[in-house]
């Protein structure tokens, strides 16, 4: 399942039509094609520099031992491209003063729009995004550690 932030244009009312909802996950296509997605979703500065950074790295590839260090590389930028793109993408409509009126966890992208659009009221201004300080920190369960890198706090 996939979070959806869901922003609104500058002075738009929550019901906007107009309003952008950015998967926050992983984009195929920004890892296969990193510098052109990026163009594709006018992050210009970024785009050129990764298209920069690819191409120098396709020379590097073709000096003596270079081909390793430059695949590895290669897929490092792809991954953080695919892994940052699409946040990259809400930050700057944020930048552009654009309103995180949401964030909504669904399976595709119609259910977002389903779930976002029945909880608000029509000509409601401004519902109020989650704070951090309503985040729930969930301790621990007594007695018990987690196996690995993650707690389990007591679930199975």
């Amino acid at each position: 399942m996939a979070s959806y932030l869901i922003l609104t244009p500058p002075g738009a009312r929550a019901d906007d039509e107009r309003a952008r909802f950015v998967a926050d996950g992983y984009s195929w296509w920004a890892f296969l094609f990193p510098a052109l997605w990026l163009l594709a979703k006018r992050q210009w500065v970024i785009g050129i520099a990764v298209a920069v950074l690819q191409i120098s790295l396709i020379f590097l590839s073709s000096h003596e031992n270079g081909f390793l260090p430059s695949l590895l590389a290669q897929l490092a930028l792809r991954l953080v491209v695919a892994l940052e793109g699409p946040v990259l993408v809400a930050r700057s409509l944020i930048s552009r003063d654009w309103t995180l009126r949401s964030i909504v966890a669904a399976p595709n992208l119609e259910t977002a729009e389903e779930i976002y659009f029945t909880s608000v009221a029509p000509g409601e201004k401004r519902p109020v995004p989650p704070s951090p300080a309503d985040w729930t920190v969930r301790q621990p369960a007594k007695g018990g550690t987690g196996l690995g890198l993650f707690d389990s706090y007591g679930e199975r």
